[in-house]
């Protein structure tokens, strides 16, 4: 294993363990060399990084659940996972980065959050849109944040579905943002009238996740 993908998988470990990665940032000078790319820029899925709270990915029953968008709107829903691709599709390039430094391009394909959110109805006095993933982790952004053309619930990673590591059957984009705001393996969305700490923001990390660079 080589000095890059050891990092990697260092920082997975320390995600995976609850230790607070930050810390990682002390060290001086780049953490992670720059990664392969294709001959479009993007980077190839076997060599993209991957961080979770837990070891493996969890499953979801496309067949039988449901992604359910509820809380303050006026017409919650959920809608099969099968339903998604009937929805009009996307296609959007963007950096995904972890506070750690490890980072990759990809081309994502999916629905544009705020096309869910429209037919939910948000509320007018909505602050908060939290996203639940199947592994247990969750994370928030503001509803403004929510309903910038960008904010995408990806279907498709490299013209390819998503991979189980990387959120399969669909996961949460929001370009300009950290990774750990961008929820994997969705499950269900909740508008709040509320500020809400996700699981890493609750350990220290900013509730903005800007990526200020």
């Amino acid at each position: 294993m080589d000095r890059r993908h050891f990092l990697e998988t260092l920082a997975a470990g320390l995600v995976a363990s609850g230790s607070v990665l930050p810390t990682l940032q002390s060290v001086a000078g780049p953490l992670f060399a720059p990664v392969e790319k294709d001959e479009e820029g993007l980077t190839p899925l076997r060599r993209f990084f991957a961080v979770a709270i837990v070891s493996f990915p969890p499953k979801i029953d496309v067949e039988n659940e449901r992604l359910e968008i509820e809380g303050a709107v006026t017409a919650p829903f959920a809608l099969g996972y099968d339903e998604l691709p009937r929805w009009p599709q996307h296609t959007q390039e963007s950096i995904l980065r972890c506070v750690g430094g490890a980072e990759g391009r990809a081309r994502w394909v999916g629905v544009r959050l705020r096309e869910l959110l429209e037919k939910a109805g948000v509320a007018p006095d909505a602050r908060d849109v939290i996203f639940y993933g199947a592994d247990g982790y969750e994370s928030s952004i503001p509803v403004g944040a929510a309903m910038k053309e960008s904010s995408m619930l990806a279907l498709q990673m490299n013209d390819e579905p998503l991979w189980s590591k990387h959120g399969s059957p669909v996961r949460l984009v929001l370009p300009g943002r950290y990774g750990y705001k961008q929820v994997k393996w969705l499950t269900r969305i909740e508008v709040t009238r509320k500020n809400h700490k996700g699981y890493w923001e609750k350990r220290g990390y900013s509730d903005d996740g800007r990526i200020k660079s």
